[in-house]
């Protein structure tokens, strides 16, 4: 990367820990033979001041799904399992479908078993968080396999479809894949991860281990987004689940990971994995709204070319790892809190950044959000005789009206024009709304009732619903008294 594209790289991150409240973050680019780029922003602990960097230490939550998959090709290529076994080969667990159609090793990887998530991540990090007061046993495996067993009974009524059928993100496969290395080998599942994977890629620092995590001297505090304050957080470690996403490590220890995926399996002349379980791991196996998913990986278009990768989040932590095999470029990205988005919208920004690309021209996400903030925020009909409120609602806009007569609150829903939206009617008829913004105006100042004026900064922004002409005069967060 040269000097532009990493100055746009750390502006438009220091630009989003701002916005979106992250303490710190870690960045690294790779490419087949190094690391490219690597870098640290913000505090890795507030009340310390302490800056993080590319090794600071993460909770990478999901990407760790990737790893384990990794090892269960490992056991593959050893020929101690297939990936084409029934589940019910290797665990003494029944999962549904028949002996017939039974649920496989392969329908685990790829989130294709027909069970859906049944929650079991979610409680055990908020109970960590001492955010959850659910009491569903769940505190040994024995707990873990009896509420499984619970949704796979035809009473229960969970299943989604058929093994193969239909994906549905489920930690609980990645949980129990874990238990197929454990009952495989004969190891703790981490134990074996770490002899065979981390270790071999010299991940000395990457660890499953909370009190390891704690002591290293590079490690994070944890904040948790609540009631709009930045709150540090206990570490929410999940002994039972660590497959599914248990995983600490840096930036930089994810860069180095993805270079083993850049080179077919290799690294530093020493094979992991042979090319050919690469190529199996990465491939689509199934159609999600995402991209197509294979095992512990998700494949998504990024600025033209398919970048390989997976997100990762544990409410107080979160990360993506992602490569591009036709560019040869890797990208790592790892914060010490959660937005609300998977971290892959930043590993694309940067990813865009490497390629010598503008992020607003060629990631929708961070194109969407520049937008959005142009066109949210306060709006006046002429001297005040109404007033409106756009606002953010999921992946659109919501147009609140206020005046004298009362108000209504009306969903926007996108067009093929960026600046074009239209609302429906109770009869589902839509009408149009309609933005326009003129970047050299310098903002608009506007008569109000009581004689005063307001606007007159950025962008002059109009927008056009039914009878009504308003003009923007604040923006987001503006009071609304």
């Amino acid at each position: 990367m040269n000097t532009e594209a990493r100055s746009r790289a750390a502006d438009l991150l220091r630009r989003t820990m701002r916005r979106d409240r992250l303490p710190g973050v870690g960045v690294c680019v790779v490419d087949r033979d190094g690391v490219v780029y690597a870098d640290g922003f913000g505090s890795r602990d507030l009340a310390g001041n302490r800056p993080a960097s590319a090794d600071t230490l993460f909770g990478v939550g999901s990407v760790t799904k990737s790893v384990t998959a990794l090892a269960l090709a490992q056991l593959r290529e050893a020929g101690m399992l297939d990936f084409d076994d029934p589940v019910s080969d290797h665990l003494d667990v029944d999962l549904g479908g028949g002996d017939d159609d039974p649920v496989r090793l392969r329908h685990l990887l790829s989130h294709t078993s027909g069970l859906p998530s049944l929650g079991t991540s979610e409680a055990l990090i908020g109970r960590r968080l001492r955010r959850s007061t659910d009491t569903t046993p769940l505190a040994s495996r024995a707990d873990f396999r009896a509420h499984v067993a619970g949704a796979v009974d035809p009473d229960g009524g969970e299943r989604v479809g058929a093994p193969g059928e239909r994906f549905a993100y489920s930690n609980e496969g990645y949980v129990l894949l874990g238990d197929v290395v454990e009952a495989t080998t004969g190891r703790e599942y981490g134990a074996y991860v770490a002899e065979h994977v981390l270790d071999p890629l010299g991940l000395d620092r990457a660890t499953f281990d909370d009190a390891t995590f704690a002591m290293d001297d590079d490690h994070a505090t944890l904040y948790l987004h609540e009631d709009g304050e930045t709150v540090a957080a206990s570490v929410p470690t999940r002994e039972l689940s660590r497959p599914a996403g248990g995983l600490f490590a840096s930036a930089t220890d994810l860069g180095r990971y993805l270079r083993l995926f850049l080179n077919d399996g290799s690294l530093d002349g020493r094979e992991v994995v042979s090319p050919a379980s690469v190529a199996t791991l990465t491939e689509g196996r199934i159609d999600t709204p995402s991209g197509p998913y294979g095992y512990g990986w998700r494949t998504r278009e990024a600025c033209g070319r398919a970048l390989v990768g997976h997100s990762g989040s544990i409410a107080v932590s979160s990360a993506y790892a992602g490569f591009c095999p036709a560019e040869g470029l890797g990208v790592a990205v790892a914060a010490n809190a959660s937005p609300d988005y998977p971290l892959v919208r930043l590993g694309e920004a940067v990813f865009a950044c490497a390629l010598g690309e503008d992020p607003a021209e060629a990631v929708p996400f961070v194109e969407r959000r520049r937008r959005f903030d142009r066109l949210t925020g306060e709006y006046a009909a002429y001297r005040g005789a109404k007033r409106a409120y756009v606002a953010r609602d999921g992946g659109t806009l919501r147009l609140q009206l206020v005046g004298p007569l009362g108000g209504e609150s009306l969903p926007l829903v996108a067009s093929e024009d960026p600046y074009t939206f239209h609302t429906p009617t109770e009869a589902g008829e839509p009408v149009p709304v309609e933005f326009r913004v003129d970047d050299d105006a310098g903002g608009r100042s506007v008569s109000l009732a009581d004689g005063s004026s307001a606007g007159g900064r950025g962008p002059s922004v109009d927008l056009l619903y039914d009878r009504w002409h308003l003009h923007k005069v604040a923006d987001e967060g503006a009071s609304r008294e």
